[in-house]
């Protein structure tokens, strides 16, 4: 029987040589020397050398791991036997990466001689990460305190926990200011509300965040406006917080407060005009008809006001406008509206009345208070008005109907010399008879051919080259003088011939453009206005597209122009046809703009290229400075959107000056030309040419 025996020393060494290349952790062996004797399997991963490197050659510790600051180290240990911990070793040129290494370093004996063990961890990943978090620290910090917007971190009661220069900047107070404060105390009382009422659902968990815009308090009392992003958040402890980030606004809101102003007042006089006078009116009926009280709607039409244009020029006119209106808001009640309706007319709207009596009373002290001396232009001059008055409910329900009622009164008071009042009664007829004239005249001019087109050069302010021009019809009946447009295209749009007109229009100036073409000049735009009858009365889309494919005109040489308040008059209906014209790559242009009652935030919803700004607006922008204001506003925020901005009505140099340092890309006026007959623009454009 054969027997085998087992050394347990060399059983022991075994096992314990596996339980070493188990570790989880590298291990050297280093001797006397430093010189490396044994590793482990982990360690030779992390080196990245052959498992049996250390059985073909004896290595330096520093040839092994070229590191002078753990070869210090170690031999500190070997010297003194003191443990060498957190020795980091970057371990470089391998192929997935830098890696790091956390080294500590122990003495003990074998053989009677002293040997180092090199214990190191593999710390990359832990490393790696806590460098991405001081790095997305530092990221932190710096967007926190160098954002463009202010941004708060709030507690849950309030107070101000962290903050950042800008909103030190927006508020006036020091960010250790700002940190003695709740945001209570910088929030304007009247948005208090509506502020907690957002917050106590924030802390409640129905909203995750909200966004509102509201007043906040400077340092010095002043109110700013800022639009406010709360969000909830939790810290570390789990305490709810809130991060608020604000943004200025102030600009924006004194803008819109321009915009706003100018689409709802007379520019020259400061009086509502047409738009917010309709719609008091519209109020003050619907309150008679619950109280059964009356409401009485007054055109006011001032007396040779033409005169005092023509002999002492258009200043002093616009002077005697603003001192009318003065005049006739003096005279009224706080409740009454007076409301300038355009060029020498007025409308005041008095409601709450007990009958007709009221309103006569009022008219003659209109009237009285009309006739009184002013100096103009050292003249002295006796204004006085022509009244025409009609009742709520007597003489209409609705606001067109009573306007109507009363412009036909009006014309009543004219026909007996004017300074005199009238009520409407159904026996004037005047004005229908004439418009009944008026409107056989416009359909025989149709037949007869008797309209034609003159064009305004639309020029480039930065080159002061002609890029365009705008077609704009003229009467010239075979029997009389040429017919002012004033006289008859409103009532071309009452009776509806404005679309068989306007279709012309469209034709003819079509045809213009391909003869230009052939001519060989080179492509013109034309620019041509929309009724709101065609606009919103007909499929103008369809007819515009039959006539380019009759005409041959190049519809990215055509633009549109449609006013404001024709497209707020049904904005989805308006934006649909607008979407079609703009596929046929015809250009859209809003024309008159600031005598509507549009914003320019609520014309972001319609394909435009270009605004028009209202000659109103450009006639005194270098003496008014609140039209400089509106047109500086209606630029800046015109190309904000990307549109192109022409200036209507540009008749000095110092109006050209203005516009051009403001950035206005085109004008059109008689600085550079009135509107002339076709063959002026031919020559004008190939001078250009040559």
């Amino acid at each position: 029987m054969s027997s085998i025996f087992v050394d347990p020393h060399l059983q022991n060494q075994n096992y314990l040589e596996q339980v070493i290349d188990a570790m989880p952790a590298g291990l050297v062996m280093v001797d006397a020397a430093l010189r490396a004797c044994s590793m482990n399997r982990m360690m030779a991963d992390l080196l990245g050398v052959p498992d049996d490197l250390l059985l073909e050659q004896e290595l330096a510790l520093d040839d092994l791991i070229a590191c002078p600051e753990l070869a210090r180290h170690a031999a500190e240990a070997l010297a003194s036997g003191t443990p060498q911990d957190n020795v980091l070793v970057t371990l470089d040129g391998r192929a997935d990466g830098v890696r790091y290494v956390d080294f500590n370093i122990r003495r003990t004996r074998k053989d009677g001689s002293y040997m180092l063990l090199l214990i190191g961890q593999d710390i990359t990943f832990r490393r790696k990460a806590r460098l991405r978090l001081q790095e997305s620290e530092e990221f932190f910090r710096l967007t926190f305190s160098q954002a463009a917007v202010g941004i708060v971190l709030l507690g849950a009661d309030g107070r101000v926990l962290r903050t950042n220069s800008k909103m030190s900047q927006i508020l006036g107070y020091t960010e250790i200011e700002l940190l003695q404060r709740f945001f209570q105390q910088l929030t304007c009382a009247e948005d208090m509300a509506e502020e907690q009422a957002l917050m106590t659902r924030l802390k409640l968990g129905q909203i995750s965040d909200y966004q509102l815009e509201k007043r906040l308090l400077r340092r010095d009392g002043a109110r700013v406006w800022v639009s406010v992003n709360v969000s909830s958040m939790r810290d570390v402890n789990g305490s709810q917080r809130f991060i608020c980030v604000i943004n200025d606004i102030q600009r924006q809101k004194q803008a819109e407060e321009a915009l706003l102003r100018m689409a709802n007042h007379d520019a020259l006089t400061g009086l509502p005009n047409r738009v917010l006078m309709q719609d008091r009116l519209g109020q003050a009926i619907m309150h008679a008809h619950r109280a059964g009280r009356q409401v009485a709607v007054m055109f006011i039409d001032l007396d040779r006001f033409k005169h005092v244009n023509d002999s002492l020029g258009h200043d002093a006119g616009d002077g005697l406008i603003v001192e009318i209106a003065r005049r006739l808001s003096n005279s009224l009640r706080e409740s009454d509206t007076v409301a300038r309706q355009g060029g020498d007319e007025f409308v005041v709207v008095l409601p709450d009345l007990a009958g007709q009596e009221d309103a006569a009373r009022v008219a003659r002290k209109l009237l009285d208070n009309l006739f009184q001396p002013t100096t103009l232009c050292g003249q002295e001059v006796f204004p006085s008005g022509s009244i025409g008055i009609a009742m709520y409910p007597r003489d209409g329900e609705d606001s067109a109907t009573l306007l109507k009622c009363a412009d036909s009164a009006m014309y009543g008071s004219k026909g007996q010399g004017g300074n005199h009042y009238s009520f409407y009664t159904a026996e004037m007829g005047a004005q229908a008879v004439e418009h009944l004239r008026m409107e056989g005249a416009l359909q025989r001019a149709l037949q007869r051919q008797e309209f034609l087109l003159h064009y305004q050069p639309v020029v480039d302010i930065g080159s002061g080259v002609v890029t365009g021009v705008e077609a704009l019809l003229r009467w010239q009946p075979q029997d009389r003088a040429m017919v002012s447009p004033a006289d008859f295209i409103p009532l071309a749009e009452e009776t509806g011939l404005i679309v068989p007109i306007g279709e012309w229009v469209l034709l003819t100036a079509m045809e213009q453009q391909v003869a230009w073409r052939q001519s060989g000049l080179p492509p013109v735009r034309i620019s041509v206005n929309l009724s709101a009858r065609q606009f919103l009365g007909q499929d103008v889309a369809q007819c515009v597209a039959g006539l380019l494919a009759r005409t041959g005109c190049d519809p990215g040489y055509l633009t549109l122009e449609i006013t404001e308040s024709v497209l707020m008059e049904n904005p989805i209906a308006a934006a649909e046809t607008m979407g079609r014209l703009a596929a046929m790559g015809v250009q859209l242009a809003i024309d008159d703009f600031g005598t509507g009652y549009s914003s320019l935030a609520s014309l972001k919803r319609f394909p435009i290229h270009s605004l028009k700004i209202d000659r109103s607006f450009v006639m005194d922008l270098t003496q008014d400075a609140d039209d400089a204001a509106i047109v500086n506003a209606v630029i800046a925020l015109a190309h904000s959107m990307k549109l192109n901005v022409i200036a209507e009505g540009v008749e000095t140099g110092e109006q050209l000056a203005y516009l051009s340092k403001q950035g206005c890309d085109q004008m059109q006026g008689y600085h550079f030309s009135r509107p002339v007959e076709p063959g002026r623009i031919e020559a004008m454009l190939r001078a250009g040419r040559g």
